[in-house]
C-alpha cells in the first residue's frame, strides 16, 4: 500500500512539475488550469478511497495507512517538484548571466 501510494503521489507531483519545462509552477499559476487540477485532485481522492474504503481495499488488496505514513509519502514525493523547481530556477539564473551552463541544466 505504501509503494502503491508513493507511486501515485510521485506521478501527481511530476504532473504538476511537467506543466512547463522552463517556467515555475508559481509562474504558470497553480490555478491556471482548472481541469488539470480536478484530474489531480480526483486522482488523489481515488487513491484515498482505495486506501480507506473497505470494498476498494478488498479489490486492490490495500490496508489503511496511518497519517504519519501519508505525511512521509507527501514529504518524499514532493521532492520531485522541489528539485525540478530548483532546476528551473538555476536555468533562468544561468541564462540571465549568459553562461553556457544553461544548456546543461
Amino acid at each position: 500500500t505504501m509503494t502503491f501510494t508513493t507511486f501515485v503521489c510521485f506521478d501527481m507531483f511530476n504532473a504538476l512539475s511537467c506543466r512547463s519545462s522552463s517556467k515555475s509552477v508559481l509562474q504558470i499559476g497553480l490555478l491556471s488550469n482548472v481541469p488539470f487540477l480536478w484530474a489531480v485532485g480526483l486522482s488523489l481522492v481515488g487513491q484515498l478511497g482505495v486506501i480507506y474504503l473497505p470494498p476498494l481495499q478488498k479489490i486492490f488488496q490495500t490496508e489503511a495507512l496511518y497519517i504519519s505514513d501519508l505525511v512521509f509519502i507527501f514529504c518524499l514525493t514532493s521532492s520531485i517538484l522541489i528539485v525540478d523547481e530548483v532546476r528551473k530556477a538555476m536555468r533562468v539564473k544561468a541564462r540571465r548571466h549568459g553562461g553556457k551552463s544553461a544548456e546543461l541544466v
